[in-house]
């Protein structure tokens, strides 16, 4: 799981901004919440503009070049800040099964790397630096292999893990663990396009594939559990296999009929039903063509999947409560800091406090 997360010189992000989802306090509530003592699902608040987004984009970077799965990289075409302008860095800290792995790197834009580390419970393992090209590996199994890399755009990293067949020694096997769970991220938003980043490759067609994993019946009782009383069944038009909508005077196209929330629905049931094969989700602006009850339902959905860490960013403070999550949960983003409501007040928080009005009355100061 991802424990900790730092980055300096990224877009909006001049100073060094921490997500930190190791700080867990004891609450004796929603601990589905909360796994391995590390946050598990986390709601992240913030005015427009303050960098909920960008977050998003700045922790999904690792994605660009140790994986080939799919990039939206026109998010990517102003990517240093504007202030501070020369680089930009990034610090991940992951928990696999009680050992820790520590990934960091600077870039110059998206597809410069300038240097990159792996430390594994505190010990140095790969560094490789593009100046020099002088390279650390420890790793069975990598030992000869070439480090003189001419090319910025190729990672270390992703270079020793597809061009070495490694031992199954303990750090090899922590380090295997952290390139399948950097390929098994995905982040989406239905605000455009329905873009997505990471996962897979390929756009894909959301009812085409729901056809294709046989979820149709599992999508109409979903659609329902949400307050969409629909009749769905599958039809070929041409190559393509497409949902209807049945109703007594004939049936219609789907995508004519659904609202947009419908659509919103639709394409977050075509993530869920692939959800078994993901590591973590960050799903940006997640309930902006939601009701509040169809919201809370959606975030019930993660914090209750055992086998994927969330993040969802929101601005819905209808959906801030205790009886959803925990105020380790709650995160919010103010002039590039970022702490959780625990973190965020002197005050011990119990289940009985009422979040919402606390939050409206600005009891959580960003201020450390």
């Amino acid at each position: 799981m991802l424990v900790e997360f730092r980055v300096k010189g990224f877009k909006n992000f001049r100073e060094e901004i921490r997500l930190n989802l190791g700080d867990t306090s004891n609450y004796e509530f929603n601990l589905n919440a909360v796994k391995s003592d590390t946050i598990k699902t986390a709601l992240i608040y913030g005015d427009n503009g303050s960098g909920k987004t960008n977050l998003g984009y700045a922790i999904f970077d690792i994605t660009i070049h140790l994986t080939d799965n799919n990039h939206s990289m026109s998010n990517y075409s102003h990517y240093l800040n504007l202030d501070q302008g020369t680089s930009a860095t990034y610090y991940y800290k992951f928990n696999f099964n009680g050992d820790i792995l520590e990934y960091s790197y600077i870039k110059k834009d998206a597809e410069t790397l300038v240097d990159e580390e792996v430390r594994i419970n505190g010990k140095l393992i790969i560094a490789y630096n593009r100046k020099t090209h002088a390279a650390l590996v420890k790793l069975e199994g990598a030992e000869s292999l070439n480090s003189d890399l001419t090319d910025n755009s190729i990672s270390f990293v992703k270079y020793i893990s597809r061009s070495t067949v490694l031992g199954k020694t303990q750090n090899n096997e922590t380090f295997k663990k952290f390139i399948d769970f950097i390929d098994n991220m995905l982040l989406f938003s239905s605000l455009e396009r329905n873009q997505y980043m990471g996962f897979m490759t390929g756009q894909g067609v959301i009812g085409e594939n729901i056809i294709k994993h046989g979820q149709l019946p599992e999508f109409q009782r979903f659609l329902s559990e949400n307050g969409i009383d629909y009749t769905l069944e599958a039809r070929k038009q041409g190559d393509e296999q497409r949902i209807f909508c049945r109703f007594r005077k004939g049936t219609v196209d789907f995508y004519s009929v659904a609202s947009r929330g419908t659509l919103s629905l639709a394409l977050f049931f075509n993530w869920q039903i692939q959800f078994e094969n993901v590591s973590f989700v960050f799903i940006d602006e997640f309930d902006a063509f939601y009701h509040s009850q169809v919201a809370r339902h959606i975030v019930e959905l993660i914090r209750d999947n055992d086998s994927i860490q969330g993040i969802m960013t929101t601005h819905n403070t209808d959906i801030m409560t205790n009886d959803l999550l925990r105020p380790d949960c709650y995160f919010q983003i103010i002039d590039g800091k970022l702490l959780s409501f625990a973190e965020s007040t002197p005050k011990e928080l119990r289940k009985a406090h009422n979040l919402q009005k606390m939050y409206r009355a600005g009891a959580f100061s960003v201020n450390e």
